[in-house]
């Protein structure tokens, strides 16, 4: 087969984007688009569970990669050393390339928040050797950075940590901060676009087909003519939404300043008469389960919500036409049809009715009740809670009605945490409690006690129980995101959604993380009628028991705090 490459290059801010030129010219080496891919799909291991999919994931993707005009590097079933290899050779060519791109399926991990690929001969039994037996993900984004205009990663990796028990044992109690599940979400520099087989934070399905539901849907698109790689990421993410019944939401992290498309339309190939083209195989067709479209209008929404480009609010609107977000759709439409020139800033109206909004910073007074709490007005004034005088400001359902699904916001400067332990205080902690429901006079935890923490290395975690005495500790019912920008002494917009749409943390405008599979409400679940103590901002202590006092507080400034009865309502944390 002879492929035309029909394209030149421009350049927008730091960003090459591909154009289609008319006719069937020759293309010049000057007007190509060079491009490069390093390609691995690591199946067999030898001191971790075996993958089926990975090397199938890998041979078609560089087949996809390889009529797309790509140079590829890599291979299959690769140890440390001819990883290494085939790293450096990538990274050299990718100082002469426009667009350069790594593929990698296998097994994946993170240690305290960092990022790990895993060779096939990699055995990892402590820490301090993980950077000698694995490949650390800053390593590979480093050469993918050498030199090209648009880099590219895309991860099929998002697998359990393979050598999680064997770290657990030698790392102790450190172990539980510092193993996640699946991957952490990697910064990226300017120019590049870093795509996950799911959320960080959360664990892929290997699938029971030829290919992964990731790599199957991103073969599936990959070849659409015009599709921008945000469009493409779009419609894997409900491919695979679809295929998995909600249960893996591909995740992209981009700071690209130019569109880019893997086909451009006006790039064809051309088959000499007398030879048949190649078709590349098609994984078998398997049975689809059908997701809930609230899911579905949830994970596309969470996706695009921040993004400065109309198109996806227009497409999203033709998606979704009637949907929670659709009003919320129109506005971003509008503000982005506004003039160049138009005063950009949080409109101060909220889309929806506030069933809460005490503004400490303009008066005292609250919906709630207020214990130990000192008021004063002004910028930088609000609610001031302290330890030393036990400050909290508890809402009672009835009185309140606080919702038992919906957003919580909160415009907060954390300055330290504090908590208990068996009757014990630990004092200037590093993660402070500043919500939650299960207080003061509890002796068990019912499903729907919540508890949102948030911790000075930007860690947040927002947990509502799912089953008796589970008392936190169950994963499946904790949201977290690690690293964020959250610090004490910064003041901050925070933000909650939960409910039958799933949970969301919203920190500073920004979706930090979300999860359309945690459905818990707040309070009264299980064979619970009715909630265990009522809705807390500041201390609390489990103080039924002596010896089962736990919890904590935080000493800040909370200048406001809104509920909404709305879903993804965000107001004060937008």
């Amino acid at each position: 087969m002879i492929h035309m490459m029909l394209w030149k290059t421009i350049t927008l801010g730091a960003t090459a984007v591909a154009i289609g030129l008319c006719g069937l010219c020759d293309a010049s080496p000057a007007l190509a688009e060079q491009r490069v891919a390093l390609v691995i799909g690591n199946s067999s291991y030898q001191h971790a569970p075996a993958l089926a999919n990975p090397r199938n994931d890998a041979a078609d993707v560089g087949e996809k990669l390889k009529r797309l005009h790509f140079e590829l590097f890599g291979g299959q079933d690769m140890d440390r050393a001819a990883m290494l290899a085939a790293l450096t050779a990538f990274g050299r060519a990718a100082e002469k390339a426009d667009v350069a791109l790594v593929f990698y399926a296998g097994h994946g991990l993170q240690i305290n928040g960092q990022n790990y690929l895993v060779p096939v001969d990699a055995n990892v039994g402590y820490e301090a050797e993980a950077d000698i037996a694995l490949v650390p993900f800053n390593v590979v984004m480093q050469q993918l950075n050498r030199g090209s205009s648009i880099n590219i990663a895309i991860l099929d990796a998002c697998r359990d940590n393979p050598f999680a028990k064997d770290l657990s044992r030698t790392m102790g109690t450190r172990a539980l901060g510092a193993l996640g599940r699946g991957l952490s979400r990697a910064p990226s520099v300017s120019g590049s676009f870093i795509a996950y087989a799911t959320q960080p934070d959360n664990v892929a399905l290997d699938g029971s087909g030829r290919n992964s539901p990731f790599t199957s849907a991103l073969l599936k698109f990959i070849e659409r003519p015009e599709l921008s790689i945000s469009d493409l990421m779009i419609e894997v993410r409900k491919e695979v939404i679809s295929a998995t019944g909600g249960k893996q939401v591909p995740w992209d992290s981009s700071s690209l300043t130019g569109r880019f498309s893997f086909r451009v339309e006006g790039t064809v190939d051309i088959v000499p008469e007398g030879t048949q083209p190649v078709s590349t195989p098609q994984p078998p067709s398997s049975p689809r389960q059908q997701v809930d479209s609230k899911t579905l209008e949830f994970s596309v929404w969470n996706e695009i919500q921040n993004s400065g480009e109309r198109s996806a609010f227009e497409k999203f609107l033709a998606d979704f036409p009637n949907g929670v977000f659709a009003a919320a759709a129109r506005g971003r439409i509008a503000a982005l049809s506004a003039p160049s020139g138009a005063p950009a800033g949080r409109p101060e109206a909220c889309s929806h009715a506030s069933v809460i909004d005490d503004n400490f910073a303009k008066a005292a007074a609250s919906a709630g009740i207020a214990h130990g709490v000192t008021f004063s007005a002004g910028p930088n004034g609000g609610a001031s809670f302290s330890r030393r005088r036990e400050s909290r400001i508890v809402y009672p359902y009835a009185r309140t009605g606080l919702p038992r699904t919906g957003t919580l916001e909160w415009l907060i400067n954390v300055s330290s945490g504090y908590s208990y332990s068996a009757g014990k205080l630990a004092e200037r902690t590093g993660c402070a409690l500043i919500f939650t429901t299960d207080i003061q006079n509890g002796d068990v935890t019912w499903p729907g006690s919540a508890w949102l923490y948030v911790c000075n290395n930007g860690d947040i975690r927002f947990h509502i129980a799912g089953a008796k005495y589970e008392a936190g500790g169950k994963p499946e019912y904790r949201l977290e995101v690690k690293g964020t920008g959250f610090r004490y002494g910064d003041w901050h917009r925070i933000g909650v959604s939960y409910g039958n749409l799933g949970r969301a943390i919203m920190l500073d405008g920004v979706t930090v993380a979300s999860d359309a599979n945690m459905t818990q409400t707040l309070g009264a679940g299980g064979t619970h009628t009715a909630s265990v103590d009522d809705p807390t901002i500041g201390e609390s202590v489990s103080g039924f028991w002596p010896n089962n006092q736990h919890e904590g507080g935080f000493e800040g400034t909370v200048a406001r705090f809104r509920a909404s009865d709305t879903q993804q309502d965000w107001c004060v944390s937008r």
